[in-house]
């Protein structure tokens, strides 16, 4: 009888491990499976419509400014110099724009033979060209602004930058190096006509793009502004931006150096 007690108790002894044993994996695989639905729903709320939407308007956005900056491009190998910010007429006024001056980079040289520098750019001939729509010139996340007429797309003009008003310079005007030196840089609520010789003076983007407050509206891109520096390269940059790293993007010959990559 002691033997078959002790046998009985060896098997209920066996069979309490195989239970633990069991337990021990359906917690461990409940775990498991609680880990892996937590990482399925992070995945899908990373890859949910809204949130592939923005980047793809994003990435669409930084195709226009690469299309634009190699018009620049090759508007400087052309005529050895870059496009001024604006043509002036005999008084100084602004009268034709830089986008207009692109146009024959960005394949668009039956419009640009349509537009007539003997007028400014609102004058009877080039108002007829006014309903022109050139979706380079607008981020395809913005409100369709004069029904998409308007421009994104604006130089920071004012002393020390690129693009003093009417002169023009070249590349190696640009102490400060072209992968230095910011050239085009994305606008929201753009209420200025493509065809208009208006751009951003360098207070205003200074204002807009380090002022936490106005940084917030600046761009069609959550904390985001899309760039273009003068040698042709497009970055996003997460704004607001500090007044010192921007200031040392904008001016040409300040000889700051700032890592594109750090911003």
């Amino acid at each position: 009888m002691q033997e078959n007690s002790s046998a009985d108790d060896q098997t209920d002894h066996e069979a309490d491990e195989h239970n633990n044993d069991g337990l021990l994996w359906l917690v461990e695989w409940m775990i498991g499976g609680f880990i892996g639905l937590c990482v399925v729903c992070f995945l899908l709320a990373m890859l949910s419509p809204q949130r592939t939407i923005s980047h793809g308007t994003r990435t669409a956005c930084l195709t226009n400014l690469k299309q634009i900056s190699l018009a620049m491009q090759n508007y400087a190998t052309a005529r050895m110099r870059f496009p001024p910010a604006y043509i002036a007429d005999e008084t100084g006024k602004p009268i034709h724009s830089w986008r207009v001056l692109l146009l024959p980079y960005l394949d668009q040289e039956e419009l640009y033979k349509k537009y007539s520098f003997d007028e400014p750019w609102d004058g009877p001939n080039n108002f007829k060209l006014h309903d022109e729509i050139l979706s380079v010139y607008q981020c395809p996340k913005a409100s369709r602004g004069g029904h998409g007429r308007n421009s994104n797309y604006m130089l920071i003009t004012g002393k020390g930058t690129a693009f003093d008003g009417p002169s023009k310079i070249s590349a190696k005007d640009v102490d400060d190096g072209l992968s230095n030196t910011l050239m085009v840089v994305e606008v929201a609520n753009s209420d200025t006509h493509w065809m208009d010789p208006v751009d951003l003076p360098i207070e205003e983007a200074l204002a807009r793009l380090t002022d936490p407050a106005q940084a917030q509206q600046c761009c069609n891109h959550p904390n985001q502004v899309n760039i273009s520096l003068m040698d042709g390269s497009t970055h996003s940059l997460e704004v607001p931006l500090s007044t010192e790293n921007l200031k040392a993007l904008i001016t040409v010959d300040g000889g700051e150096f700032v890592d594109i990559s750090d911003l």
